[in-house]
């Protein structure tokens, strides 16, 4: 997908400024291939949010008629939410986003103290609130694919547990972890399961799972906003509050509820879960199988089942400074390691797999989006085979 610099394209016949997109790179158009990181708005989330921005601006809480439409569409979006899930109305609670719908999850789950059980390759939004936590926390290991030992999972997960969380695909590698098994697992001990499904929703079926479960999403992975997710299942009857305020949202999130958010999300996630995902999840997952055998480097996790428009590349040289290259020649991709983050440390995913330190540091992640072309992908590999090539010529110089 290509991106003018300085304006994002037409909504409603607004133009909208992105001075920010101006400065990424020199190029006059942007190839944008991190999808994982976040994704443009979508024309299904501009129409659906925009009467919400403006005619239906009232407070939902308000019994006048102005609070009385803002309700009505956040009945609405709960409503579709329960249904493209799976679950009862209920059980959904609105939140800031992906990373709160995952604190509410766990801190609401562990006030009352226990044992809880998480895979080591869980995203910052669950993994930090675990450690912080006080009670004890077993950590279950990963394969060299990056798929959760089962076995493993099933020696720690006892009843009596407070909590166990595994995503629902990895962040970093896109692999899909078996989350079915484990949550019929968790049922039959009686234990609750959260599921972080932030990047998961987005090529993969996302429902509700049996047993006192909880999963997690963010409209902004989906081509909606930044600033709205959903916390969603049975178990969300179970959580204390680990907020206070004005009651909202079954008195687990409050504050005054992002309407426009709310109605962007429960439209994008019925797009991306849709009858008519299926058939662009297998068109993106062929392009990214094209781009990853042209590429002809190795892929981690490529023997897992992965999201389909998920390649991480181990580059062989370091994957900062060929995310970096790229950006000049207006091509934006992740580094795969915590080195774009200024630490000089690799990925905990990617060592948690057994990947060694300078393969790790080598990884360069693309992610596809459903408006990505042939014609994206044939100039990324442009790029990323000439840059790798000088990378590599240059290392040998001074070797």
């Amino acid at each position: 997908m290509q991106v003018q610099r300085g304006t994002a394209p037409r909504r409603g016949g607004s133009t909208f400024s992105e001075a920010g997109c101006a400065s990424l790179c020199e190029a006059d158009a942007v190839i944008y291939l991190d999808h994982a990181a976040t994704t443009p708005l979508s024309d299904v989330a501009w129409r659906a949010m925009e009467p919400y921005l403006r005619e239906h601006f009232g407070n939902p809480s308000e019994p006048h008629a102005a609070g009385r439409a803002a309700r009505a569409g956040l009945d609405t979006a709960r409503a579709s939410v329960a249904a493209t899930l799976g679950c009862a109305e209920d059980e959904v609670v609105f939140t800031g986003g992906g990373s709160e719908a995952d604190n509410l999850a766990i801190l609401g789950r562990l006030a009352s103290g226990g044992r809880a059980v998480a895979s080591v390759i869980e995203h910052p939004a669950v993994r930090e609130p675990l450690r912080a936590y006080g009670g004890g926390v077993a950590w279950v290991p990963v394969g060299g694919d990056g798929v959760v030992d089962l076995d493993a999972l099933r020696e720690l997960v006892r009843p009596g547990d407070a909590l166990c969380c595994v995503m629902a695909a990895n962040n970093v590698t896109g692999a899909l972890q078996p989350v079915a098994e484990i949550a019929a697992l968790c049922a039959e001990r009686e234990v609750p399961l959260h599921v972080d499904a932030v990047q998961a929703a987005s090529g993969a079926e996302v429902r509700a799972l049996p047993g006192r479960t909880t999963i997690a999403l963010a409209a902004h992975k989906l081509g909606g906003p930044k600033g709205i997710g959903v916390l969603a299942g049975p178990g969300v009857a179970d959580l204390a509050a680990v907020l206070r305020g004005g009651g909202q949202e079954h008195g687990l999130r409050p504050g005054t509820e992002n309407v426009a958010g709310a109605v962007a999300l429960a439209a994008v996630l019925a797009r991306r879960q849709g009858p008519g995902a299926g058939v662009e999840r297998r068109a993106r997952a062929a392009l990214r199988d094209r781009l990853e055998r042209a590429a002809a480097v190795p892929v981690a996790a490529a023997g897992a089942p992965r999201l389909p428009g998920h390649a991480l590349l181990l580059a062989g040289v370091r994957g900062d400074l060929v995310v970096h290259q790229l950006d000049g020649d207006g091509i934006c991709v992740a580094a795969g390691s915590a080195c774009a983050a200024g630490s000089a440390e690799p990925s905990y995913v990617l060592s948690a797999m057994g990947i060694d330190g300078p393969t790790a540091r080598g990884a360069v992640r693309v992610t596809l989006g459903p408006e990505t072309t042939a014609g994206d992908v044939d100039a990324f590999l442009a790029a990323f085979g000439r840059i790798r090539h000088g990378l590599r010529r240059a290392a040998e110089s001074v070797a």
